[in-house]
């Protein structure tokens, strides 16, 4: 999504040369974008905006995204935002030899709308990642940190939405029923995705593409908080492939050393207790029978 120069309020950003990403190192979203960058072989200048340290609510931050979201990418002064659409501009812009956006009318139109369906988990995405990757004490924001979220940007209202959330996350963690929401919209979308890989090593096309990399987050964060992937195998063995493939290695093991120590520690933990994700594989997928009691974690 191209913004509008005319709303920028962070007016110095359309002088920049060159392709900049404003994103931050353990950013999902922000890892789509890296991952394919380093694929091409694009240089870029990478500027850090540290989420720990609320560096996405500052005034001069939120003059450029208004959601106060990352990432961003800046071509020439051009802002883009959403991942899924720079993942796509950036191949329509700086098309590679062997292309990452598919290029038949039938293949395109499956890749949107796999796009849009992992575009549509983000919440989930959101939900597991705060139940099982890191302890909530660590994650909560506190009132006064959200109304600086709220006052120091021009009036969005997908930052409101963002604000409620954190907010109810303070007072309540991740429910139960959220959790199994999510497990269920996990197990149904990978359930689709062994569709597309039945006799084939890539979701799309015969080699990988934009597509693959989006979903790569997804799986590879869901496998972390131990969503059994032996469901689904086709998918099992598309994330170990792409698992091979240096660019996203990397880009998913970058940040700071704290959290490469703490989240496998973490993880662990949550592992030998019986908390893992891997605890809910004995839910009845894809229906409400048995639906669980509310209860938090």
């Amino acid at each position: 999504m191209l913004l509008d120069p005319a709303q920028l309020q962070t007016k110095e950003v359309l002088g920049w040369e060159g392709l900049h990403l404003l994103n931050f190192s353990q950013s999902s979203c922000s890892q789509k974008v890296r991952i394919l960058l380093r694929e091409k072989g694009l240089p870029y200048r990478s500027r850090e905006i540290d989420l720990k340290k609320l560096e996405h609510t500052t005034p001069w931050y939120l003059g450029i995204n208004p959601r106060g979201v990352v990432p961003v990418l800046i071509d020439d002064g051009d802002v883009h935002i959403e991942s899924n659409d720079i993942l796509t501009y950036l191949e329509d812009r700086y098309p590679s030899e062997e292309s990452w956006i598919p290029s038949g009318e039938s293949e395109r139109q499956a890749a949107l709308e796999l796009l849009e369906l992992e575009s549509a988990l983000h919440d989930h995405l959101r939900a597991i990642t705060m139940g099982f990757l890191a302890p909530r004490k660590m994650m909560e924001k506190s009132e006064a940190e959200l109304e600086v979220y709220l006052a120091n940007g021009p009036d969005d209202p997908y930052r409101k939405r963002q604000v409620q959330w954190w907010r109810e996350f303070a007072l309540n963690g991740v429910s139960n029923t959220q959790v199994r929401k999510a497990v269920l919209a996990f197990s149904d979308a990978f359930s689709r995705l062994e569709q597309h890989l039945a006799g084939s090593q890539w979701l799309v096309t015969d080699h990988p593409t934009v597509v693959d990399i989006a979903w790569f987050i997804n799986i590879h964060r869901a496998a972390l908080a131990g969503y059994p992937l032996e469901r689904h195998p086709a998918v099992r063995e598309h994330y170990r492939r792409m698992l091979d493939r240096p660019a996203f290695r990397i880009e998913i093991n970058n940040g700071p050393l704290s959290l490469r120590i703490l989240s496998p520690i973490y993880r662990f933990f949550r592992r030998v207790s019986g908390a893992s994700l891997a605890a809910w594989k004995e839910w009845p997928m894809g229906s409400d029978v048995d639906a669980p009691k509310e209860e938090l974690i």
